[in-house]
């Protein structure tokens, strides 16, 4: 099998040596029988190791496990103790960072729920929780047993449970009433978003161990911010209640607060147009009827039938109230606006009215008419003779030593000494 072939790559040049083999292209240099590229210089054989290089090899050796042996050190040493720093060393009182951290977050709920228990509940139930409108909430017995130890809602009456159930509905989950003045808060029926309710139940069932200093940002009208005040919480994690306590009732329908009451002085001289007998009263925070001079609950008057009486209404706080008389049927359903006999809501002030009994209802009283505060701001007005006796009753001396006997003549009805005996308590 023969191919075919040129001659020209394998026949040498006549102007060249034998056994020379002629390029392919002119343009390439000749092929040489010793090739270059397979060889190396003398330099290259030689070892250049010099001690200047070989201390410099030992020293980033040295470096390199300097470097490895402080980064294992580090990792050893570090991580232990930053994990005795997380999980906290109760021995040394050093506190684990989560709770710590914790503790922090908590302190500042707590504060800013009574930021905001100030600025929405108190009116209704009092700036510590003492009750008014509303029910006290600082009562031991209700937070006995409303935070178990590991901190979750308990079985006793004001757990979280049963808080965020209220708020969320309002009154009417307590006792069903749908006319409840209580009205839902957490939006949309409410104001207050679900993380402003968690504070103020945080502040609620905040222990008597939790202290937090509060300061408010500003001042309503303008006017100079007080200074910082410390706050304990309302819930002792030691009471305990006395054996035959009395539960705490499910349902809390209002009643009077307890207490010292003030008792009608007798009527020396029954006013008349021309001068009218002054009677002064006062409203408090708390909504209840105080008489000015004894700072006592007012819960009656005397007045004698036909008399002229100029009405004194001090409310030195920023809780709205009014004064109204009239009969007790027409009172209890008044609303706040009504054409009855006095004077209407206001604050932070003095209001008089003049008014002559000439006809008197029956079972009449002097009462606010403002939402939910008739529960607790009604009394009587007992219509009584000159010199204090009832009227239609016979004509009797007061008992030695008791207060209608003691009391200065002329002295006004709202004036009274208390009673020995206290009020009833008022149902929680």
């Amino acid at each position: 099998m023969t191919e075919d072939r040129t001659g020209r790559e394998l026949t040498p040049r006549s102007s060249e040596p034998e056994g020379v083999i002629a390029p392919r292209e002119p343009s390439l240099p000749a092929a040489s029988t010793t090739d270059d590229r397979f060889t190396a210089g003398e330099q290259m054989h030689t070892v250049g190791l010099t001690e200047e290089r070989a201390a410099q090899i030992v020293r980033q050796s040295s470096n390199a496990k300097m470097i490895a042996f402080l980064a294992v050190l580090i990792f050893v040493v570090f991580i232990p103790l930053y994990w005795l720093y997380d999980i906290g060393l109760p021995v040394l009182g050093i506190q684990p960072r989560l709770e710590k951290e914790a503790n922090e977050q908590y302190v500042t709920d707590v504060g800013r729920g009574y930021a905001l228990f100030l600025a929405n509940c108190a009116r209704c139930h009092g700036n510590n929780g003492e009750g008014g409108i509303g029910p006290p909430l600082n009562d031991p017995m209700k937070l006995f047993n409303a935070v178990t130890q590991s901190g979750l809602p308990g079985p006793g009456h004001l757990n979280a449970d049963y808080i965020r159930a209220v708020l969320t509905e309002g009154g009417r989950y307590v006792c069903g009433d749908p006319n409840s003045v209580m009205p839902a808060w957490l939006e949309p029926k409410g104001p207050l978003n679900y993380r402003e309710i968690e504070e103020i139940i945080k502040y609620i069932l905040a222990s008597t161990d939790t202290e937090i200093v509060y300061q408010p940002a500003h001042v309503e009208g303008g006017g100079t911010i007080p200074p910082p005040v410390t706050i304990e919480g309302w819930r002792d994690p030691a009471f305990t209640p006395a054996p035959g306590a009395t539960p705490v009732p499910d349902c809390w329908r209002g009643a009077p607060t307890g207490g010292t009451t003030a008792t009608p002085a007798p009527i020396s001289s029954p006013g008349t147009v021309d001068s009218p007998r002054v009677v002064e009263v006062e409203g408090a925070a708390i909504p209840q009827w105080v008489d000015p001079l004894s700072d006592q609950q007012l819960t009656a008057l005397s007045v004698v039938q036909g008399e002229t009486v100029e009405f004194r209404i001090i409310n030195d706080t920023t809780t709205p109230h009014n004064f109204h008389i009239g009969g007790a049927s027409e009172l209890s359903t008044a609303p706040e606006q009504n054409d009855l006999p006095g004077v209407d809501t206001f604050t932070n002030g003095t209001q008089t009215f003049t008014y002559t009994f000439e006809t008197v209802p029956d079972q009449p009283q002097f009462a606010c008419t403002v939402p939910g505060h008739y529960l607790t701001m009604n009394g009587s007005l007992q219509v009584v003779t000159v010199g204090g006796q009832p009227q239609g009753s016979p004509a009797a001396s007061a008992a030695p030593g008791s207060p209608a006997a003691s009391a200065a003549p002329g002295s006004p009805a709202a004036s009274a000494a208390p009673e020995t005996s206290p009020a009833p308590a008022a149902t929680p």
